[in-house]
């Protein structure tokens, strides 16, 4: 039988996020945040920073890796489970779009 891998960012944190968004007590949205969101999206920012290999960044992993996770934080609001996606495929495009074009601004300012 095979081992069933633990996925990081499953429906449990698709509905923490719409929790999170559904609730105007700052309180409970740290709560949310701090118990079910954080570690997903931590790792989803190291898997893509992994993945798509950004070179021109002049600065650290683990610094590169908490702007990405601040930059989904402050997009959080804008996710909408009733347009039919899911939170790990629109943070993941968040996540890409936002390494992309700082990366690519750090490309200019090398080639200038």
């Amino acid at each position: 039988m095979a081992k069933k891998r633990k996925v990081y960012f499953g429906k449990e944190v698709q509905d923490a996020i719409i929790r999170y968004n559904e609730t105007d007590n700052t309180n409970k949205k740290n709560i949310i945040y701090r118990d079910e969101i954080h570690k997903a999206f931590d790792k989803l920012a190291e898997n893509i920073i992994n993945t798509f290999k950004f070179t021109y960044f002049d600065y650290g992993f683990e610094d590169i890796k908490n702007e990405t996770v601040a930059f989904m934080v402050i997009n959080i609001h804008k996710y909408d489970h009733t347009k039919g996606s899911k939170a790990f495929s629109y943070f993941s495009v968040v996540a890409k779009n936002y390494l992309i074009l700082h990366n690519n601004n750090n490309y200019k300012k090398l080639k200038s």
